[in-house]
């Protein structure tokens, strides 16, 4: 399984230059904890950056500035990390671990935005196939008993 087919589609995106307190209310409109800050226009979307609502918050406290005089681009996380839409489920856990992030954009072969994979995903995903093992062993002992 690969990671563009259990990723968020399309990804919550906005520009850089996107206020603050539009932000946050597209997190909780959309239900989301983190939105992709991108360049370009149109469907060429490239990630710029990422801002989680830990983000918004810390960036409150430590600017005491109005969220929206903030630009999203002044508080999103720089080169975040983006995993492939064909990078293997097992790679992306491994890419995030390794990051310590619960969250990244997904990007297609030609570096556009095409989602977000979470580790909600991740674990939905890998809650599945331990369901599916699980139905093998009983399966094996229903076998075993006719």
């Amino acid at each position: 399984m690969v990671v563009g087919s259990l990723c968020s589609r399309p990804a919550v995106s906005v520009p850089t230059g996107a206020p603050i307190s539009d932000v946050a209310r597209l997190m909780r409109d959309r239900h989301v904890g983190a939105v992709v800050v991108t360049e370009g226009g149109g469907d060429r979307l490239r990630t710029a950056g990422i801002i989680t609502d830990r983000d918004i918050v810390s960036a409150q406290l430590a600017r005491t500035a109005d969220l929206s005089r903030l630009a999203a681009g002044e508080i999103m996380t720089r080169n975040p990390l983006v995993i492939g839409e064909d990078e293997p489920v097992d790679g992306a856990i491994a890419h995030l671990r390794a990051r310590g992030v619960r969250r990244a954009p997904v990007i297609a072969r030609d570096g556009t935005l095409v989602g977000v994979v979470s580790v909600d995903d991740l674990f939905a995903h890998v809650a599945r196939e331990l369901i599916e093992m699980g139905e093998i062993i009983a399966r094996q002992r229903r076998d075993e008993r006719d």
